[in-house]
């Protein structure tokens, strides 16, 4: 997990919520599929556009065909550095785990 201020800025839940919301087109349906409150999808959400410099998530008033929200462009970057920071820390772990048990053996 990333922190910023004290705070979980962008973490395992932080990414798959929007990578659901970017799917879903809206917190309502990324929170029911990923079987949260929608509260509690929004209170995250919301902790990551404070924690950023930048939009991360955009939301859409309500009109006819009613609201929605997007991820921003800033946003779409940080899924992908985490995700592929994520697959470099457990490919280095995975090549390491021999070094560390000659370590103990």
């Amino acid at each position: 997990s990333i922190c910023r201020e004290g705070d979980v800025f962008l973490g395992n839940t932080q990414i798959r919520l929007l990578k659901q919301v970017l799917k879903d087109g809206s917190i309502l349906a990324a929170a029911k599929n990923l079987k949260m409150s929608y509260q509690h999808a929004w209170h995250i959400l919301d902790k990551v556009n404070q924690l950023s410099s930048l939009p991360i998530l955009i939301r859409q008033k309500g009109g006819r065909d009613g609201g929605g929200c997007i991820v921003s462009s800033y946003g779409l970057k940080l899924i992908k550095a985490f995700e592929a920071n994520e697959t470099a820390l457990k490919e280095f772990l995975a090549s390491s785990n021999g070094e560390f048990e000659s370590c103990f053996f």
